[in-house]
């Protein structure tokens, strides 16, 4: 019984000890070191021409092409679409 409460008693005082130690162990340089390196590549992989910045000429469509299409797309907010007749079973006599 003696030996038993020995035992007991030594857990209790070495396991909060082990467990407040166990805290000071540095992993956050690990972390640290790779922190946003996800986030870099993600970006990497979603951007098709990564020097599209710094390029003079530009693929796509024409100057005034594009002119009309934000016009158009201007003036939808302003003229809203016709509403849709609303919606009917389609029960007759």
């Amino acid at each position: 019984m003696n030996k038993l409460k020995q035992t007991l008693r030594t857990s209790f005082i070495c396991i909060p000890i082990i467990t407040a130690l166990s805290a000071c162990v540095p992993t956050t340089p690990q972390w640290d070191s790779q922190f946003g390196q996800s986030v870099r590549q993600v970006q990497l992989q979603q951007t098709i021409d990564p020097n599209a910045g710094r390029d003079v000429a530009v693929n796509g469509i024409d100057g005034a092409s594009g002119r009309e299409a934000v016009v158009r797309y201007r003036n939808s907010f302003k003229e809203p679409s016709p509403a849709n007749p609303s919606f009917t079973i389609g029960v007759s006599r």
